[in-house]
C-alpha cells in the first residue's frame, strides 16, 4: 500500500495510523496461523474472526476522527463543543466549506462499511432492529461483507477491501479542492487528533468514535 502525496499533516498522520493498525493486524493474524496447534482450530478461529471485527473498528473510527480534525482544521478553531456525530461533522463540512462528502468516489464504500462497523458495535455483529427496518444488509453488499443468520461475517478479504476504502476516502477529502484552497496551519487540529485517538478502545466502549458512527445508521 503506497501512500499517495496529500496535503496535510493531519492526513499524513491518519494514513500512517490506518496503514500501521492493519499491518499489525496482519502480522498478528499469520503469527496465529503458523503456531495454532490443529486441536485449537476452532477456538483461533473465533479469535481471528474477534481480532478481525477490532480491527474493522479501529479503522473506521480513524476515518471519523480525522474528518473531525479536518473539519476544525478548515474552521481554525480552538478545541470546544465538539460536534454533535458524524452526521454533524459531515454536515457541517457540507454547510460551511461546501464539502459533500456524498460526491468523493469512495463514500459509498465507507458508507457501507460505517454500517458494518455499527452492527459489530452496537448489535455484536447482528444488525439492529433499525438497521433491518432500514434494509441495511442490502445496503452493505456493495462492499461484499457476507451476511449469514442475520450476522455480518468479516473475512480477510472484506478487511483488505475496508483498508483501501478508508484509505482512498482519507486521500480524496484531503484532495477535495477547498480543502488544498482552504489549508491553514491550525496546531488544534493535530491536538484534537492526537487527543481523539488515545482515548479509542477497539471494542467500542467509552469513546466518541462508536458514538459518533450511532448516528450513521
Amino acid at each position: 500500500m503506497t501512500p499517495e502525496p496529500v496535503t496535510l499533516k493531519i492526513t499524513e498522520d491518519a494514513l500512517e495510523e490506518l496503514i500501521t493498525t492493519y499491518a499489525r493486524h496482519t502480522a498478528t493474524a499469520v503469527g496465529r496461523s503458523r503456531d495454532r496447534p490443529r486441536h485449537r482450530v476452532g477456538l483461533d478461529r473465533d479469535a481471528a474472526s474477534a481480532d478481525r471485527a477490532a480491527c474493522w473498528l479501529r479503522m473506521v473510527s480513524i476515518v471519523e476522527i480525522y474528518t473531525e480534525a479536518l473539519l476544525r482544521h478548515l474552521a481554525d478553531e480552538a478545541p470546544g463543543r465538539a460536534p454533535g456525530g458524524w452526521s454533524d461533522v459531515i454536515g457541517l463540512l457540507r454547510r460551511r466549506h461546501n464539502i459533500d462528502v456524498a460526491d468523493i468516489p469512495a463514500w459509498e464504500r465507507l458508507e457501507a462499511c460505517l454500517l458494518v462497523r455499527n452492527a459489530v458495535a452496537h448489535g455484536l455483529g447482528r444488525f439492529t432492529a433499525k438497521q433491518l427496518e432500514k434494509e441495511t444488509p442490502r445496503k452493505i453488499r456493495v462492499i461484499g461483507v457476507p451476511v449469514r443468520d442475520g450476522m455480518v461475517v468479516i473475512t480477510a478479504t472484506s478487511l483488505a477491501d475496508c483498508v483501501e476504502t478508508c484509505r482512498e476516502f482519507i486521500t480524496k477529502l484531503d484532495t477535495h479542492p477547498q480543502v488544498t484552497a482552504e489549508a491553514i496551519t491550525a496546531p488544534a487540529a493535530a491536538d484534537t487528533w492526537a487527543q481523539r485517538l488515545s482515548h479509542f478502545h477497539p471494542d467500542g466502549a467509552g469513546q466518541r468514535p462508536g458514538e459518533a458512527g450511532s448516528r450513521s445508521r
